[in-house]
């Protein structure tokens, strides 16, 4: 018929070639972030991203300009942190700006007002003086209305 669901875990463990060689550049990608991050200020974890090592050149993304500033200011503590702890040669380090993706919105949610409530906003309707705050507040207590 079929062979049971495996876990992705159990699927990278029987990887072929192909996927080994990215696991394994992704570890060592992993380790450069982690000596990196040792010289850095806290802060700068959720905006740094290694985007690469090649040519003995290191490719770092940002979220923001003024992080992309500081790192390239701190460009000799980064590349000798990185020689020192991990005994890699560094000639320099490109820091681009990349904006992280704007995160969707989570759709409004509809909040009905009670019966009561909707009566209490129309009476405060009938005796506000400025006609469209009046107004308003009738239309609040008519949209209030909960689905049926």
């Amino acid at each position: 018929m079929g062979t049971s669901p495996r876990s992705i875990q159990s699927l990278l463990h029987t990887a072929t070639p192909d996927i080994e060689d990215l696991l394994g550049r992704a570890r060592f990608l992993a380790r450069i972030r982690a000596a990196m991050l040792e010289i850095l200020p806290p802060a700068a974890a959720e905006h740094v991203r290694i985007a690469g090592y090649e040519h003995y050149r290191l490719k770092l993304h940002v979220g923001h300009g003024s992080w992309a500033t500081r790192l390239r200011y701190m460009e000799p503590a980064i590349t000798q942190a990185i020689a020192q702890r991990l005994r890699l040669h560094v000639e320099g380090v490109d820091v681009r700006v990349r904006p992280d993706a704007p995160r969707p919105r989570p759709a409004p949610r509809p909040r009905p007002l009670s019966d009561t409530t909707r009566d209490h906003i129309r009476q405060v309707a009938t005796h506000v003086d400025d006609s469209r705050l009046a107004a308003a507040l009738t239309r609040l207590a008519q949209a209030g209305r909960r689905p049926d």
